[in-house]
């Protein structure tokens, strides 16, 4: 980055020549982002927007005192006011300017009406004129390239503090309220004095038109309101489509949310259809509104018995000009931009009136001692619930003591750090916080970057440290494997790397911040036991020793290591206490923590979770010293995905000009050839009209003066004009501008927006079409630099112009002899008129070419590379799968034609009805061999369902018929009818007894609307574990014969678990069933264990039969889990080994823990009391 040193020269200031070495570069080269002048401190975002805040908090202060709404307007105007009045001055000066030219050119043309070769006086006097009127034109150049540039600074000042557009709203037109006015009365005196009581006539029309022009204003505003809340939803919508892309595909629902994003667009385009008719109205009038006042001034005053000459006709025409610019074009657009920075104004006042969440902070104490202290604690979520979130917590945790969170899905326990965090409002009690703060996510966070950069977040690189955190979080490995290492590029929601591998990425980011507490929420869930044995060992407790740690955990095994134990349930504290305290009190805490209603059952499973009606952020880790931020949201697509190896390229820079074919694309998408050529005709004929309006007043005044004849050497006499003739082609030029002017201005405006509607749709439709690679690699403008090269160019162009005026003016004082009146006023007139119109006719082509770049971008996207049909003609038969058998055949995968193969040579078969467990370390292949099954990508080898090639048939026929638990479960906003069935396949009846099959069906009773309340964005008012169920509920209602399982119980406690689990069995008892699993309990049961290693199939077969080879993949990982654990799993899988295979034989060894000991396991202990 350059540093910009604006030099306060004045003539450096007012032609920005700090600009020209910029320029010099780019006119060799391309420019590049080093190239670029750094940010000045009085604009940097900080500066301003703590400025800004301070008036705003002044201004609430005094409302409340007052007890009245505060105005963000009033705190605006009291920050920005002191430059506006500067710059109001500036605009004085120039429109005073503006109205003293016309004076000027009538004197010149005067001059020529009156033209005597030896009046010397008058030669002199009339070069005087032009030296003022050449003045003024200079003047004008650069006071209103200097107001605009200055006006537009400020308001990317006002842009950068208040975050939202409000630049170009109100700031640029804002001193035009009052200027329009207060020149409008001085043209009418000026043109009083030039040709009387005839004025009047014009400045009624331009007052008629005035009121016209505010009513669209308002109307105007009230559409911007309405559109804008349309816009709001769609993009809200269609993040979440793009964010839980990868679901939406393998449910098929593609068709449903391309209906719900079309619906919403059409509601929004018939509110953009009517603002634009409004605006082209608008645009209208100030095409035509100067030549209808012309018009009805001149009519008036030869049908008054007045003669035209040409030094009135020129001085009306440039005084209608000049006020044209300031009451038809700069005042409507400041009421127009007015009212759509008030509807901005209004919202960002109401988002800043929203209740905040009561800061407290975390300093350090005076005696250094870190803690964390949380007395009676109760909080609500939602105020108006009646149930509270947590309620009467009591903890206490000081460094190297590690607090073990646990509990049911939906007991409070991401809520609880968000107490610690202080996200959540304080009820009752006390939270005390002392040391920095860093959090670890349920969902990780990463961002666009290297994994380095994400692991520092801005923290200097220091080797040894750095070394020491990735060895830590057990990504030494992953990062051999990966090409560029740590410095590989993680795409947006880290698309290049597994879920597990961004779990770790997250979890050392806050270790590398070195902070005094860490709150772990559930880090150990997204990695397979190795690595989380590793993790919680080497990370946890040695790394992170000296630290406050608490840990929210579903992983039983590791509680011994903790300090203190917590309980919750349904926000509440069911027991807390230490380790060894719970084998003694050998206490069964499963009563506790079963519902009221709920009878003891040899497998509990678990109660309704109480629903958080809150919407909490999920983000990454964060450091605080003093004051509490909002985190960031944040959603990750989680995907156990292996390294894919995206290469991330840099986005896409073109130079050159824009093609034809993308003007031809954008105007032919909204109409037909026909109205293209009818609307180029139609701007013809409207700009043509224009001319030849004032040429016929040119030409009729010199008509008439060549009447003014000499009789005798007696005087001037008269003669009369045909009225009837030159009025009627004045009228039928000036109706043809008007009726032209219109037309042309709402045919364009609908043949755009009908361009933008059809662009839209194709756009969208072409990326939902696009493989889920496309997601992958490629993730969801420079102001200042902006303005000043715009003004930069403008100035200059104008400086041109004012030239060419000067040329203009003394050449027709030098060619006198040869020109008349009317030539001479045409030519100044339209000379003066090309000053502001040149620069801003070539400026706006620049726009345009700008603009259209967008167009192009548009245009790519309507042609991305496709998946295969949704549909074939060959269709399998509505039955299909009736057994569901699966066949891999020397399946190769890649998730592109250029990436690694992420699965090689894997060939299995997978019978009916059977149960298959896949493992394997993070990254080997788990959830590729998923997505090579559902198509997401196309495999190479051959898959076959029941005797049909997964190949022939298209995609919506292949993924509806099978049914996903994923990892990470994906909610939509919409409400819960419309995520469990966004076809309406199924009745009120079938959708309860799913949510009841799954425990939610009282939650969803509890919401206000039940099953058609709404749910907040990708259901974050749901705990991880009830979306789980969620999912769960949908699988059930799909009634396929082929489930697929990934990951789905690992952020659930073990108790929903062993519920998901058992309804599997129950109500999948007769389909096909692959599960993906890190918790080697959930399918020890299995038929046949599938182990994964770096995309190849190292062992497949029955879990007892792996377990006795001491070699095998699957039995290190179960000995990974400790020797009870493991003699556990070993014994359940040689019961179900016996009972399979061996049905006749009576087996009854039980699976006893610690049965030598007499006491019952702490392991059995924890688990029922999950």
């Amino acid at each position: 980055m350059c540093s910009l040193d604006i030099c306060h020269s004045p003539f450096l200031l007012i032609f920005n020549r700090w600009l020209n070495p910029l320029f010099k570069i780019g006119h060799k080269r391309r420019l590049e982002e080093d190239d670029m002048y750094s940010v000045l401190p009085e604009d940097r975002s900080q500066h301003l927007g703590e400025e800004l805040q301070g008036y705003w908090d002044q201004e609430v202060l005094r409302a409340e005192k007052d007890a009245r709404k505060p105005s963000l307007t009033k705190a605006i105007i009291k920050c920005y006011w002191k430059s506006y009045v500067v710059l109001g001055i500036f605009t004085l000066i120039e429109e005073s300017t503006r109205v003293v030219q016309p004076i000027i050119l009538g004197k010149i043309i005067g001059y020529f009406e009156n033209y005597d070769p030896s009046d010397s006086a008058a030669l002199y006097e009339a070069h005087g004129y032009a030296g003022v009127l050449s003045a003024c034109t200079l003047v004008l150049a650069i006071l209103h390239h200097l107001y605009f540039y200055h006006v537009q600074c400020a308001g990317m000042r006002l842009r950068v503090a208040m975050c939202h557009m409000i630049y170009r709203k109100v700031t640029i037109f804002l001193h035009f309220l009052w200027a329009g006015p207060l020149q409008a009365i001085v043209v009418t005196a000026l043109l009083w004095m030039e040709i009387g009581i005839s004025c009047l006539a014009g400045i009624a029309v331009l007052i008629i038109l005035l009121p016209l022009q505010s009513c669209i204003g308002k109307l105007f505003s009230s559409l911007r309101s309405k559109t804008a809340a349309f816009t709001d939803t769609r993009i809200r919508t269609m993040n979440e489509v793009i964010t839980g892309i990868r679901i939406i595909k393998m449910y098929a629902w593609e068709k449903s949310f391309a209906d719900l994003i079309t619906n919403l667009r059409r509601k929004e385009i018939s509110k953009i259809l009517r603002s634009s008719y409004l605006r082209g109205m608008n645009l209208a009038s100030f095409f035509v509104a100067s030549k209808i006042i012309v018009f009805v001034t001149f009519t008036t005053y030869v049908l008054l018995g007045n003669v035209i000459t040409a030094s009135r006709v020129f001085v009306a025409v440039s005084l209608y000009g000049a006020v044209r610019l300031t009451v038809t074009l700069f005042f409507p657009s400041a009421v127009e931009k007015a009212s759509e920075a008030f509807v901005s104004i209004r919202r960002i006042k109401n988002f800043l009136l929203l209740d905040e969440i009561t800061q407290f902070h975390s300093q350090l104490p005076s005696d250094g001692k870190m803690i964390v202290n949380v007395q009676d604690f109760t909080a609500f979520w939602d105020k108006a619930s009646d149930t509270p979130t947590l309620q009467g917590l009591s903890f206490t945790v000081r460094p190297c003591e590690l607090l073990a969170v646990v509990g049911p899905v939906g007991a409070g326990k991401s809520s609880l750090l968000s107490a610690v965090l202080g996200e959540l409002p304080l009820s009752e009690g006390q939270v005390s916080v002392h040391g920095r703060i860093a959090y670890v996510s349920q969902q990780p966070w990463v961002f666009s970057g290297t994994v380095r950069s994400n692991i520092l977040f801005g923290k200097k690189y220091e080797k040894e440290r750095y070394e020491k955190v990735i060895k830590a979080c057990a990504l030494k490995k992953d990062l051999q494997l990966l090409e560029d290492g740590d410095l590989t590029m993680i795409g947006d929601r880290g698309t290049t790397l597994s879920g597990g591998q961004k779990a770790r990425v997250n979890l050392a980011r806050a270790v590398y911040q070195d902070a005094d507490i860490y709150l772990l929420d559930d880090p150990l869930s997204a990695v397979d036991a190795e690595v989380s044995r590793h993790l919680f060992e080497l990370c946890i407790c040695q790394a992170l020793h000296e630290k406050i740690r608490i840990l929210v955990t579903h992983q039983l095994q590791y509680l011994k290591a903790a300090s203190q134990i917590l309980i919750l349930k349904d926000g509440k504290m069911v027991q807390k206490g230490t380790y060894t305290e719970f084998l003694k009190s050998g206490i069964d805490f499963g009563s506790l923590l079963k519902k009221e209603n709920e009878e003891t059952e040899p497998s509990p499973v678990p109660g309704t979770p109480t629903l958080r009606n809150r919407t909490f952020s999920e983000s990454s880790v964060w450091s605080q010293q003093s004051s509490r931020p909002s985190l960031k949201e944040a959603t990750s697509e989680g995907q156990d995905t292996e390294n894919i190896q995206v290469t991330l390229t840099e986005e896409t820079r073109s130079e050159g000009k824009v093609g034809f074919k993308a003007y031809k694309n954008y105007f032919t998408a909204g109409a037909h050839w026909f109205i293209i050529i009818f609307l180029i005709l139609v701007n013809l004929a409207a700009q043509v009209a224009y001319v030849l309006q004032d040429w016929w007043l040119s030409y009729w005044a010199n008509q008439q003066r060549a009447l003014n004849v000499t009789v005798n050497g007696q005087g001037n006499v008269t003669e009369k004009l045909d009225l009837n003739w030159y009025l009627g082609i004045y009228s039928g030029l000036t109706a043809s501008t008007v009726l032209f002017g219109v037309a042309r201005s709402l045919l364009v405006f609908f043949v755009l927006v009908s361009s933008s509607q059809t662009l839209h749709n194709q756009m969208f439709e072409s990326i939902l079409r696009a493989p889920v690679l496309f997601f992958d690699r490629n993730p969801i403008e420079a102001w200042f630099l902006f303005l000043t090269t715009s003004r930069w160019f403008a100035v200059r162009l104008d400086a041109i112009c004012a030239v060419f005026v000067i040329v203009v003016a003394f050449g027709s004082l030098i060619l006198a002899k040869t020109l008349d009146a009317g030539q001479v006023g045409l030519a100044l007139s339209y000379a003066l008129m090309l000053m502001g119109m040149f620069q801003w006719c070539v400026r706006q082509s620049a726009e345009v070419e700008n603009m259209m770049i967008s167009v192009e971008r548009v245009m790519e996207y309507t042609d991305l590379e496709k998946e295969a049909p949704w549909e074939y003609q060959k269709r399998p038969l509505p039955s299909w799968p009736h057994e569901g058998v699966i066949i891999f055949d020397n399946v190769n995968f890649s998730y592109s034609l250029d990436g690694p193969l992420v699965l090689k040579h894997l060939t299995a078969l997978i019978k009916s009805r059977e149960k298959i467990g896949i493992v394997g370390r993070t990254g080997a292949g788990k959830s590729s061999l998923i997505a090579a099954l559902f198509r997401l990508s196309e495999p190479e080898g051959k898959i076959w369902i029941d005797k049909i090639l997964t190949t022939e048939i298209g995609l919506h026929d292949l993924r509806k018929k099978m049914s996903i638990i994923p990892q990470e479960p994906v909610l939509f906003t919409g409400t819960m009818r419309k995520n469990l069935d966004p076809f309406n396949e199924h009745s009120d009846e079938e959708l309860w007894n799913a949510l009841e099959e799954v425990q939610l069906k009282e939650a969803i009773e509890d919401l206000p609307g039940k099953m058609d309340t709404e749910l907040a964005e990708s259901g974050s008012n749901f705990s991880v574990g009830q979306r789980q169920l969620v999912c769960l509920a949908r699988a059930i209602l799909r009634k396929n014969r082929i489930l697929i399982i990934d990951e789905a119980t690992a952020n659930v406690d073990p108790r929903t678990d062993e519920l998901i689990q058992k309804k599997i069995r129950e109500k999948f008892a007769h389909c096909t069933v692959l599960t993906i699993a890190h918790r080697l309990n959930t399918i020890i049961d299995s038929d046949k264990i599938m182990v994964l290693d770096s995309g190849r199939l190292k062992e497949y077969d029955e879990p007892y039969v792996l377990l006795q080879n001491r070699d095998s993949l699957f039995y290190k990982m179960v000995q990974q889990l400790g020797k009870a654990e493991a003699a556990a799993l070993t014994e359940t899988a040689k019961q179900v080994y016996f009972k399979r295979n061996y049905p006749d034989i009576t087996h009854n060894g039980q699976v006893v823990m610690n049965a030598s000991s007499g006491q019952p396991s702490a392991l059995t202990i924890f688990e029922t009391a999950l």
